[in-house]
C-alpha cells in the first residue's frame, strides 16, 4: 500500500527561502528575524532579514524566510 503523507521526520530546504519540517517539535520563541525550536533531539535557530511561519501544525513546521542568514541545527543530549 503507497503512504499518502510523510510519517519519517523530515526536514526540506527550498531555494533558503522555505523551510519545511515533518516530525515532532516544540517550539520556543519567534521574532521577525529569527526563530528558534526543538525538533526530535536537535536544537534548531534560523537567522534570517525576515522570518514568517506559514504552517505550525502538530507534526509539521513550514517556515518562510528572506535573506537567510543563518541556520544551525545542535543535538541536544539527554542526561541518563
Amino acid at each position: 500500500m503507497k503512504k499518502l503523507f510523510q510519517s519519517e521526520p523530515m526536514i526540506e530546504i527550498m531555494n533558503t527561502s522555505q523551510i519545511r519540517i515533518i516530525g515532532n517539535y516544540k517550539f520556543i520563541e519567534a521574532s521577525e528575524a529569527h526563530c528558534k525550536f526543538y525538533y526530535e533531539d536537535f536544537l534548531v535557530k534560523i537567522e534570517a532579514s525576515s522570518v514568517h511561519i506559514n504552517v505550525l501544525k502538530e507534526e509539521e513546521i513550514l517556515v518562510h524566510v528572506d535573506e537567510l542568514k543563518y541556520f544551525e541545527m545542535k543535538r541536544q543530549v539527554k542526561e541518563l
